[in-house]
């Protein structure tokens, strides 16, 4: 629940819930801890492939959604997610978290700085969008969210509105979600053979637990963000970040001191 509310709320597809989550529940019973972020990973980005479209008629509901821009954007999110997954089935489990946690680090301290888009920045190419798109869709395919936390701040940047830019980034999320997972089921089916429930990098009951409950909370987080302010949602954007992040940190380093 708590992973759609954020997803409806932030545009962030719920991967930043999950993702930790996962990382902490799927060892404890009976996941290898060497496969451990690869199913967290693959696990999240199936969920989210439900959740977004829930989240994305929400907004779209309430005309917060850019559909102009997913045009340039879709293709590039595609090819990103398809590669990033397929990086990710090579990259080793602690890589991925510390990509993880520096993006989420890094997106917070963004919109933490209060940053101010000038009116000349607003006009950006279709190219430049569709290479943003790509290089969104690489991260998020590799550290499992998405994209909302990497395409929200770009397009506040570019002088899009707070909540438009989630719910543009809702929208971006599906075609993200759908490659992506489909990557790690393709990366990981060999490897994962001998695990029950499990399709590749995606673990079943995982996915059935969350996107049963997060389908439904995704439009109540979506119908808060047009209650709140800009400067107000910005802060909750990024203290969730830098507490999940805190909270992998711990998890996957601190707790093993």
């Amino acid at each position: 629940m708590l992973a759609g509310f954020m997803a409806g709320l932030l545009g962030i597809g719920g991967g930043f819930v999950i993702v930790p989550l996962l990382l902490i529940i799927l060892p404890k019973i009976g996941v290898e801890s060497h496969l451990a972020t690869h199913f967290s990973i693959g696990t999240s980005l199936a969920c989210i492939s439900v959740t977004s479209l829930s989240s994305s008629f929400a907004h779209h509901r309430k005309n917060a959604i850019n559909w102009a821009l997913l045009k340039p954007l879709v293709p590039g999110l595609i090819a990103g997610a398809l590669l990033g997954s397929m990086l990710a089935g090579i990259l080793k489990g602690p890589i991925l978290v510390l990509v993880f946690v520096l993006g989420a680090l890094t997106t917070a301290v963004y919109l933490i700085s209060g940053h101010q888009t000038k009116p000349e920045q607003q006009k950006t190419s279709a190219t430049i969008y569709f290479f943003y798109g790509q290089f969104t869709g690489v991260i998020s395919a590799l550290i499992g969210i998405g994209g909302g936390s990497v395409l929200v701040p770009f397009l506040v940047y570019r002088g899009e509105a707070m909540v438009k830019a989630v719910g543009t980034a809702a929208a971006s999320g599906f075609p993200i979600a759908v490659v992506g997972s489909l990557g790690f089921a393709y990366s990981g089916w060999w490897q994962t053979e001998a695990i029950e429930y499990a399709s590749g990098y995606i673990y079943w009951p995982a996915f059935l637990g969350i996107v049963i409950f997060s389908t439904l909370s995704a439009p109540s987080g979506a119908k808060l963000a047009h209650f709140i302010s800009e400067f107000h949602l910005r802060v909750i954007f990024a203290i969730f970040l830098i507490l999940t992040s805190s909270q992998i940190i711990y998890s996957q380093w601190l707790s093993n001191l």
